[in-house]
Order: C-alpha cells, then sequence, then structure tokens
C-alpha cells in the first residue's frame, strides 16, 4: 500500500496551496499506521498544531491531540545503551521515556491525528455529515484579553467563515486513495 492523502486546501482556480499558520483537515491512508484522521498545518514553515477540537454537525465535538496519534521510529525508540538489566528499572525508563515522548509531541508535532478506532469512527462522520468545524483548543487558560482569531473556526472563503463542506468531492476523493 501506498501512501495517500485527502485534504482540504486553499485554492485560486486550479491552483491548490497552503497557508503557515492555518490549519487543515486530513483523512491518510499511511502504510505504516493505516487510517489517520485530524489536522495538519500549512505552508512552508509548519507550526505546531496542539490539541484540535473537531466537530462534524451536531455531533459532540472531539479532541485530537499530537501525541495520541503515530510516533516516528526515532522517537519511539529506547537511547541505545541506556537499557538497564533489571526489569523494574528497565520499565521505568520505558515509561519515563513515553511520557517524554507524549510531552514533546504535544508541544511540537506538526499534525494532530486520531488512529485506529477513533479515525474510523471520525470518518463514518465525515461521510454521514454535511459540514465539519474545527480550531485549534486554547494553548493557555481562557482568561485574559482573547486573540484576534482564537473564536474563529471554519473554512475561510470570500463569503467569510463556514464549515469544511462534506460532498461528494470528499466521496470522490476518498475512493481514489481507496480508503474505505
Amino acid at each position: 500500500m501506498s501512501r495517500c492523502v485527502v485534504s482540504a486546501l486553499d485554492y485560486v482556480g486550479k491552483t491548490r496551496y497552503t497557508r503557515t499558520g492555518f490549519l487543515y483537515p486530513v483523512i491518510e491512508n499511511h502504510p505504516q499506521h493505516g487510517l489517520l484522521v485530524g489536522v495538519s498545518s500549512g505552508g512552508r514553515f509548519r507550526l505546531p498544531t496542539g490539541t484540535i477540537l473537531w466537530r462534524v454537525d451536531e455531533q459532540p465535538f472531539r479532541e485530537v491531540r499530537p501525541e495520541d496519534g503515530p510516533m516516528t521510529a526515532d522517537m519511539a525508540a529506547m537511547p541505545t545503551g541506556l537499557t538497564p538489566q533489571d526489569p523494574v528499572a528497565a520499565k521505568a525508563m520505558a515509561d519515563a521515556v513515553a511520557v517524554s515522548n507524549r510531552m514533546i509531541l504535544s508541544a511540537t508535532a506538526t499534525s494532530s491525528f486520531a488512529m485506529g478506532d477513533s479515525a474510523r469512527a471520525m470518518l463514518a462522520e465525515l461521510r454521514s455529515g454535511h459540514g465539519l468545524l474545527f480550531r485549534a483548543k486554547a494553548a493557555a487558560a481562557d482568561t485574559g484579553l482573547p486573540g484576534s482569531g482564537m473564536y474563529r473556526v471554519g473554512q475561510i472563503t470570500k463569503d467569510g467563515l463556514r464549515p469544511v463542506p462534506l460532498d461528494a468531492s470528499l466521496a470522490a476523493a476518498l475512493a481514489e486513495c481507496h480508503i474505505e
């Protein structure tokens, strides 16, 4: 199986592009990780996505966290030469590395994906839905002056913000990627 990605990118005419600082919904058929559903940052310089609030139509919102998605092989591996012989110490070190990796991913990952059953449930919602709304969850407590774009959700169009449409083009793109 080869890697295939379905996404709602920005476009002008037939030119498709992404912008730095903007988030884009992604459905990926990955050869190693299987079905991935979530959000990726765009542009030449991709920024961390953090936790995403995701909602299809009137369904309850979901939280998509970067640490719940796939981990790269170099992050998943235990540092060489540091594996203790004592099984209790080895487990403690493995647990500490796992916690560190989750913290690193939550602050640096440029995509936030759901995998497995959660990704399949999200895909089922997308297939049966009409519109997708998503945004980055607040990075800090909800106090002080809000940022200008903090509460803006949806796809930017010439008519303003609107939910990302879930129409026949989604079904066609999923079929082209052999995503069931």
